[in-house]
This record gives C-alpha cells, structure tokens and sequence, in this order.
C-alpha cells in the first residue's frame, strides 16, 4: 500500500512540475530584436508598442501600452527598456523584470534583473501575460514584495493589476500546499489568502 502511494505521489509530482515548467518556460514565437529608440510592436494578442520620443502613438515618451484579460489597454511604464528587465535569451517574447532566470552557469549578472532573489517576474509578449513565481517562505511576505515592485515597475494601480492577465504561483518544493494554484494578487477578487 506504501509502495502505491509512493507511485501516486511521484507521478503527481511529474505531472505538476512539467506543467510549471511548461507554463513558466512556454514561448512558440519569435520576437524581433529590440532596438532602443525605436517604435517597436511586440507580437501578442493584441499588441504592446515601446514608442520612442518622436512617436505619435496614443503613449508618452518612457510608456508603452499591454493587454488586459478583457482585450482592453492599459498605459504602464516601459518596462521592458527601464534598464532592468532583460531579455530571456532562451525564451524569445519572454523578459525578466525581477529575479534570475535560472539556468545560467557562467556569466550569472547578465541573467539576473534586480537584486531581488525571493521571486521572479515575467513577461511573456506572445501571450500578454505576467507570471510571478514566489520562490520562498513567507509566502505572504514574498507575494507583498512582488506586488509592490510590480506597481512600481509598471507604474499603474491596483485596479489596473487586477485586469492584467497574470498568474502567480510557486513550486511544490517550496511549499506544497500553494503549488500548482493561481494565488493571485493579495488585493484582487478571489486571490488566495496566504500567511505571512
């Protein structure tokens, strides 16, 4: 009987890390390079434009416009150019606003955005999506800091956050109770309650 069990467990084990793989690693098309300066549509549902001080567009110099889950715009800061983000070289369409991408050897600085080690934040511009993964205890504490460097990074409310298509989660490694769940943004309808 401990032996099945055994069995169940790991295979539920495999089956839920390869979906947070797959949901955390996902990325089917390429986006050309970005060149500072310069208007640049990123391919997604819609679309996002990083204009550069000569646009015309409906954003302001430094802003760029993103997708929320209805399909309706909203202007944040551009975070994707702020000097911080990074582009996840293996992922095209995918940027790293804070955290560490995880899977460099050598040359770690240039596969880290921020200081910040307790979570990662991603963009991915195929899907006009946020994906936040809290990496260690509290998780409350930790889903707090995301949040509040997600406001500040993208320079819009808590309302607008709410209408972002996101997802935020963490692994069963770090606490297996929360994983494989959208815990959502603590001031969002719906979002899990976590301690703290």
């Amino acid at each position: 009987m401990k032996i099945l069990s055994g069995i169940g467990l790991a295979i539920v084990l495999v089956v839920v890390s390869t979906l947070v793989w797959f949901f955390l690693l996902r990325s089917s098309e390429e986006v050309p390079a970005l060149q500072p300066n310069s208007p640049t549509t990123l391919p997604v549902g819609g679309t996002v434009q990083v204009p550069d001080n000569q646009s015309s567009s409906n954003t302001t110099p430094g802003s760029m416009t993103v997708l929320t889950l209805s399909g309706a715009t909203i202007k944040t800061n551009d975070f994707v150019h702020n000097g911080v983000t990074i582009p996840d070289e293996a992922n095209k369409g995918r940027y790293l606003l804070s955290g560490d991408l995880g899977y460099c050897v050598s040359e770690s600085e240039s596969c880290r955005a921020g200081d910040e080690r307790s979570y990662n934040i991603y963009f991915n511009s195929t899907h006009n999506s946020f994906t936040i993964a809290l990496l260690e205890e509290p998780l409350g504490e930790v889903r707090t800091a995301a949040e509040q460097f997600l406001l500040k990074t993208l320079g819009i409310s808590t309302a607008d956050m709410c209408k972002l298509n996101y997802y935020v989660g963490t692994t069963f490694e770090v606490n297996a109770a929360y994983a494989s769940k959208n815990l959502g943004f603590s001031f969002c309808s719906g979002a899990t309650v976590l301690p703290k």
